[in-house]
């Protein structure tokens, strides 16, 4: 072909164009076609998780409006299963429950916890292993002690006591009762077995919906 003619020069005028544009392409347009694409997929995945991130503040700000409740329930749990054997406070509720029966303190003849033990207290014939601390229970553990309480006094005394006993504010889980006495006297002796139980206390929830709360808002 004769360069000098003018379609020839046409020809090699176009050849160039597209060489520059081909050149073009993959040094300029490609590159930020290629980021544009990536930058894309980046925005994709921060709006999805500022969704999910929005879907936990929710559910934490909910959990903080039932932050009354759920500290009253800790505080009822902490009632009924203490975090320690409380020894005098033991003493006290059981004496309390039989002057309010009507026996008196004196009537209390005995009075008689075991340390506490961890194991099972779902089934009561499970053997139950002594726990390494006997007056707190472990994390994420529940101890059980046996309680036995004897004392003397009429048959409806015995009886009110037994209700006294399972209507306390620690729980006392009765197992066994034993009555002996003489009819004519209306005198009894009563033996009463059960459990009661320690348990480590419940962490506060308005920290730990603060700590989850900061963490979220700070990855947002």
């Amino acid at each position: 072909m004769d360069l000098g003619t003018p379609t020839a020069t046409k020809v090699v005028g176009g050849l160039s164009l597209l060489a520059v544009a081909a050149l073009g392409w993959t040094l300029v347009v490609g590159p930020e076609t290629s980021t544009l694409s990536e930058r894309r997929e980046q925005v994709d995945a921060t709006r999805a998780q500022n969704q999910l991130l929005a879907t936990q503040l929710a559910s934490l700000e909910q959990q903080r409006e039932e932050l009354g409740s759920t500290r009253r329930i800790a505080a009822a749990l902490a009632e009924q299963f203490p975090p320690t054997a409380d020894q005098p406070g033991l003493f006290e509720a059981v004496t309390a429950a039989a002057v309010e029966a009507g026996i008196g303190a004196d009537g209390v003849t005995t009075l008689s916890p075991t340390p506490p033990t961890i194991g099972s207290t779902t089934d009561p014939a499970a053997p139950v292993d002594p726990a390494a601390d006997t007056s707190t229970a472990t994390a994420g553990q529940l101890a059980r002690q046996t309680v036995t309480v004897s004392i003397t006094g009429s048959y409806d005394q015995t009886q009110q006591l037994l209700e006294n006993l399972e209507q306390m504010p620690r729980a006392y889980l009765v197992r066994t009762v034993n009555l002996a006495g003489d009819p004519l006297t209306g005198i009894y002796t009563t033996t009463v077995a059960g459990d009661m139980f320690v348990m480590p206390p419940v962490a506060d929830p308005a920290k730990t919906l603060n700590l989850a709360a900061s963490t979220v808002q700070s990855e947002g």
